[in-house]
């Protein structure tokens, strides 16, 4: 399942989410990959640092 194939409001839910982890400084960006990572790879994806 590619990353775009998950519903809109699950991807709004996801950022939202992130970003007020980010805000609050509990959610480094490496910490973040490590997040995105282990819920993409359930849908056989992979994160790549860019």
């Amino acid at each position: 399942m590619a990353i775009s194939e998950f519903n809109e409001d699950t991807q709004d839910q996801i950022c939202d989410l992130l970003e007020n982890l980010q805000q609050i400084e509990k959610l480094k960006n490496k910490d973040m990959r490590i997040l995105l990572d282990k819920i993409v790879r359930q849908y056989g994806g992979k994160v790549v640092n860019k």
